[in-house]
């Protein structure tokens, strides 16, 4: 899984994790290719997967610069991701990890199989 193998629970790109201003090689490098014709590159990360998706969700949110949705399984305003505790946003990027598949870092989601 590209969660799995990239320490990414949310499954995010490299572009995406650049317009969030995460640092290259401290934060993340490159990971896995999306399949061609694509030229999109998951992010591995290098540190905590939970913190480094939560500043990159503080950063750039959950809608593009048009509004579209960046992911089809979750788009919340940024009103309500402002609102959410610490042990709440890690459930929702536990949400994502469930999402976007994996199992090596459910350990990092006790509210992993809440539905």
């Amino acid at each position: 899984m590209r969660t799995d193998d990239n320490n990414n629970p949310a499954a995010f790109t490299t572009a995406l994790a650049i317009q969030a201003d995460l640092v290259k090689g401290i934060d993340w490098e490159d990971g896995t290719p999306f399949p061609e014709p694509s030229t999109l590159i998951t992010a591995r990360i290098l540190g905590d997967p939970v913190q480094i998706t939560i500043r990159l969700i503080d950063a750039v949110g959950y809608y593009t610069r048009m509004g579209n949705p960046r992911w089809s399984y979750i788009a919340l305003p940024k009103f309500v991701w402002d609102t959410l505790t610490p042990p709440e946003r890690r459930d929702v990027i536990g949400f994502h990890y469930r999402h976007e598949g994996g199992f090596a870092m459910r350990k990092l989601f006790p509210n992993y199989d809440i539905a």
